[in-house]
């Protein structure tokens, strides 16, 4: 699945952080997704709806792309589910 990011929603998925995240290319924001994927509840988030429900896969960001004002994101679509959870709680 590709979404796209826009810096301000980059700044709130890295308060979920316990460090301060620079997040300036592709390369940063993928180690961030990564790092949020660790903690995603793929129970939760994956169970029965996208794939083999007991084994959660060992990556959830595949590329990520520099566009204008935030990066394009092809990535998993249960992990496109939490970031859209985390998102969601930050309003």
């Amino acid at each position: 699945m590709r979404i796209k990011l826009n810096n301000s929603q980059l700044a709130g998925l890295a308060h979920q952080l316990p460090f301060e995240v620079v997040v300036e290319d592709p390369r940063d924001v993928k180690g961030l997704l990564e790092i949020l994927g660790h903690n995603m509840p793929w129970d939760d988030m994956g169970l029965n709806k996208f794939g083999d429900p007991l084994k959660k896969p060992t990556r959830v960001t595949f590329s990520v792309e520099a566009v204008d004002g935030g990066f394009v994101c092809d990535i998993h679509p249960a992990f496109a589910l939490y970031l859209s959870n985390l998102l969601s709680e930050e309003k």
